[in-house]
């Protein structure tokens, strides 16, 4: 099970938290280590994922709002919520994975934290490419762009779960859907490998941040 834990740029702390494979805060601060690198090193080459990145064939099965800030969260809600978003859009798609499965009924904390559905591209294989600069989705048939959300945008990530280990959810914000979460179906034992990727992609994104941090805005040039 992955899990990534994502502080936004900004504040006195300037680092980047990843846990296991989940990313997810709202700042990019780091409050230790951060994806679990694997021990024969990263999937691909950091040019590649720093350039043109590297694009996965899933399916995109839609997004669920989140009506609250990841970063007021706790990491074990923040997973809940992943969790919660994967299971209404399984049992809203037709022919989703792990769609017989039964949901355990709601709880009211996540009820509040989630609003509605956006199905309108639920279903679709679309091209998933993955680079220090975005997360870009890119719909295989029609070549349309669903969705392209920035790395400073996306506050957690989160795939492999045992119980839903074709999936790969992430919370994102984007002047359509607001703040929501995304999730990703995906081929079997692929999910691992994408969650890696956008783990690496991080690394390598906060590795350029540090060598070149953003000038601090004084009240002048406000």
């Amino acid at each position: 099970m992955e899990y990534m834990d994502m502080n936004r740029l900004g504040g006195a702390s300037r680092k980047a938290r990843v846990e296991g494979g989940q990313l997810g805060g709202d700042e990019w601060t780091r409050h230790g280590s951060f994806v679990n690198k694997p021990t024969r090193g990263w999937l691909h080459s950091d040019s590649v994922v720093s350039t043109t990145g590297v694009s996965y064939t899933v399916r995109y099965m839609g997004c669920v709002e989140v009506l609250q800030s990841m970063r007021a969260l706790d990491f074990n809600t923040r997973t809940q919520v992943t969790r919660e978003a994967i299971s209404v859009v399984c049992e809203a798609v037709p022919g989703a994975k792990g769609a017989q499965r039964r949901r355990k009924p709601s709880s009211r904390c996540l009820t509040s934290i989630l609003g509605k559905s956006n199905l309108q591209f639920a279903g679709m294989t679309i091209s998933l490419t993955i680079s220090t600069s975005s997360l870009n989705l890119l719909a295989s048939d029609c070549k349309q762009i669903i969705a392209n959300h920035h790395m400073q945008s996306i506050s957690f990530a989160s795939g492999g779960d045992p119980d839903t280990a074709e999936y790969v959810a992430y919370v994102a914000k984007d002047p359509v859907n607001q703040r929501a979460c995304h999730i990703l179906e995906c081929s079997e034992g692929l999910a691992q490998e994408v969650i890696s990727t956008i783990g690496q992609a991080f690394e390598l994104r906060f590795k350029q941040y540090l060598k070149n941090p953003p000038k601090l805005v004084t009240p002048h040039d406000r």
